[in-house]
C-alpha cells in the first residue's frame, strides 16, 4: 500500500517539534493556555492561513 502526505502535512513538518517546544518553554507560552496547547493553536492558525479563512 502506497501512502502519501497530504501538502498540509508536509508543510506542517517544516517546522521542527523540538525547536517549538523548547521555544515555548523559553518563552513560559503556555503559562496561562486553559484549552488549545501552543503546538495546536499554531497548527490551527496555519491551516485559517492555508485555507484563506475569512472566519474562525
Amino acid at each position: 500500500m502506497v501512502r502519501h502526505a497530504s501538502l498540509f502535512s508536509q508543510i506542517v513538518g517544516f517546522f521542527d517539534r523540538n525547536r517549538f517546544a523548547r521555544l515555548v518553554s523559553v518563552h513560559d507560552a503556555e503559562r496561562n493556555a486553559k484549552g488549545f496547547k501552543c503546538r495546536g493553536h499554531f497548527v490551527s492558525m496555519l491551516f485559517s492561513q492555508i485555507a484563506q479563512a475569512k472566519r474562525l
